[in-house]
């Protein structure tokens, strides 16, 4: 009986042959795929809402119970030459960090833009932390505000700083120019900061 041999293939070189004479059909194949796959999205998946952007953290605020607030309409504010949300919201509130809630009521991509006679709506809002007249101590029984100064807390940032002091995460390079920071992880609890108008 005689004996057969084998050769052994090399599966590599025969896989390049066989996408070397096929490549054609390859390509039409993902051409195909590549189709099939957008219309499926259009017909089915269009219709589902894809949120990618981030939201802005929301500050808790201790409130008096619903019942105890008086049920008014917001009020509507003309903004006048040189107003800002924080002088605004010291006019209403007494309380410059309500300038987030009116930034938040108007829909504000930019607080620090306001227009000359443009309406902005004065939200039925808890006034916060007080920053005209008799400060009082917050939580931590220090200080961490008063007129053009800021006290840095733990867990501080300039965009947190400057969420507070503003009402606009975004206005933290203003702080960092008027402390002659040369970037904005150098702040350290217990820092004073001045804070620009």
């Amino acid at each position: 009986m005689k004996k057969r041999y084998v050769k052994a293939l090399n599966y590599q070189q025969l896989f390049f042959a066989t996408v070397k004479e096929k490549y054609f059909n390859l390509i039409l194949g993902m051409v195909v795929a590549l189709i099939f796959s957008s219309l499926a999205y259009k017909m089915f998946l269009k219709n589902i809402p894809i949120n990618l952007a981030f939201s802005l953290p929301v500050f808790k605020q201790k409130t008096p119970p619903t019942s105890l607030i008086p049920p008014t309409t917001p009020k509507t504010y003309t903004v006048a030459e040189g107003d800002d949300l924080w002088n605004i919201a010291e006019k209403f509130y007494g309380s410059g960090f309500n300038a987030y809630d009116i930034s938040v009521a108007n829909k504000l991509i930019d607080a620090s833009i306001l227009e000359t006679g443009q309406k902005i709506i004065i939200p039925n809002v808890a006034r916060r932390e007080p920053t005209i007249g008799e400060i009082s101590a917050t939580q931590t029984e220090q200080v961490t505000y008063t007129e053009g100064k800021y006290v840095v807390q733990p867990g501080d940032s300039l965009s947190i700083i400057a969420q507070k002091v503003y009402g606009d995460l975004y206005a933290w390079h203003r702080i960092l120019q008027a402390n002659n920071l040369l970037n904005a992880d150098q702040i350290e609890i217990g820092m004073i900061l001045t804070i620009p108008r």
